[in-house]
């Protein structure tokens, strides 16, 4: 990394880097979360798994925040987890996010999030922005689940610009 201030987030920004790097300039042309089947068999979201978000050249890149502040990539379909469940994977539900279909994924950002115990602020780095076009997709830790927001300007913040 070029600021030695984030050096304790490198191993997590050059994973950034090496995932997404192929994908700039790529069209997001669908993206995917999935469903669980609960008890009863109705479905409800289950934001735990990745979203998967499918570019114009086929290439897929699967997000999630798995842990508390562990970010879990992957260039394919693969899980960060067995889950053992029956799970449908949903094609474009999250209508706040839509607006970056068909845009080009131009930037990567990862931001420092909120986080406090017992009144006293922790710096915590679980926000993965991705400018697509004029929209930007954040995908952040919320808690257990991965958190989805869009934005029609850059989300303020402190950024580390990965790509």
């Amino acid at each position: 990394m070029d600021n030695p201030e984030f050096g304790f987030v490198d191993p997590k920004v050059k994973r950034i880097r090496d995932v997404f790097q192929p994908a700039i300039g790529m069209l997001l042309t669908r993206y995917e979360t999935a469903e669980l089947r609960f008890d009863d068999m109705t479905w409800g979201p289950w934001d735990d798994l990745p979203i998967r978000l499918f570019m114009d050249s086929a290439m897929v890149v699967s997000v999630a925040w798995s842990k508390f502040d562990e970010l879990w990539l992957s260039s394919g379909l693969d899980l960060p987890f067995e889950h053992g469940m029956t799970i449908r994977w949903i094609t474009n539900s999250k209508r706040a996010i839509n607006g970056a279909i068909g845009q080009p994924l131009k930037s990567v950002m990862l931001g420092c999030g909120q986080f406090s115990i017992e009144g006293e602020d922790i710096e915590i780095w679980t926000r993965l922005v991705l400018q697509f076009g004029d929209a930007w997709l954040e995908v952040f830790n919320a808690l257990d689940e991965n958190g989805f927001d869009s934005h029609s300007v850059r989300p303020t913040g402190t950024f580390i610009e990965c790509i």
